[in-house]
C-alpha cells in the first residue's frame, strides 16, 4: 500500500505543472508503465530482487534519464556494480519501508531519501537550474548605504 501511495503522489506532483514523466517496472527488464490518467495506480506482480546489472546497463544507455527509484535498498552489488551506481548524477533513490537499508542507499547516491522526504527529492529533482552566468555589472552597496546615511545624519 505504500508503495501505490507513494506513486499516487508522484503523480500528482507531476501532474501540477505538466513534467514530463514516465514509469518504469524493474525486475529482470526495464520496461515503461502505461497508467491511463483516470485511472488508479495498478503494480505488476513482482517477487523477488531485481536484476541490477539491467539497471546499471540502462542507466548508461540514457544518461539524460533522471532516475528516481523507489526501492528497499536490498540488492547484492558487486564491486563494478556499485561503482557504476554511485557515478549516476541522475539517480534517486526513495527507501521504501520501515525497514529500507537506507546506510547502502546512501553510499550509492548522493540523492537518497527516506519515503517520507518523497517530496524533498521531488522538488530536487524538478527545481529549476541555477545559472551559471555572472552579473554583467558589479555594485558595492556597502559603499552606497554608507555615503548615504553620511548624508542623512543631520536630518535626525
Amino acid at each position: 500500500m505504500l508503495l501505490i501511495n507513494l506513486l499516487r503522489y508522484i503523480r500528482q506532483f507531476t501532474a501540477q505543472d505538466i513534467k514530463n514523466t514516465h514509469y518504469f517496472s524493474w525486475r529482470e527488464d526495464i520496461a515503461e508503465i502505461d497508467w491511463l490518467t483516470e485511472a488508479d495506480i495498478e503494480l505488476p506482480v513482482t517477487k523477488g530482487g531485481s536484476d541490477i546489472a539491467r539497471l546499471c546497463d540502462w542507466g548508461e544507455a540514457n544518461p539524460e534519464v533522471t532516475l528516481l527509484v523507489l526501492t528497499d535498498g536490498y540488492f547484492k552489488l558487486n564491486v563494478q556494480q556499485r561503482h557504476q551506481l554511485s557515478q549516476f548524477d541522475n539517480l534517486y533513490l526513495v527507501g521504501v519501508g520501515g525497514d529500507a537499508d537506507l546506510v547502502q542507499l546512501n553510499t550509492l547516491s548522493n540523492h537518497s531519501f527516506r519515503a517520507d522526504g518523497l517530496d524533498r527529492a521531488l522538488h530536487t529533482i524538478y527545481r529549476p537550474k541555477a545559472v551559471g552566468v555572472a552579473p554583467s555589472h558589479r555594485f558595492d552597496l556597502t559603499k552606497i548605504i554608507i555615503e548615504n546615511e553620511s548624508e542623512n545624519d543631520d536630518e535626525w
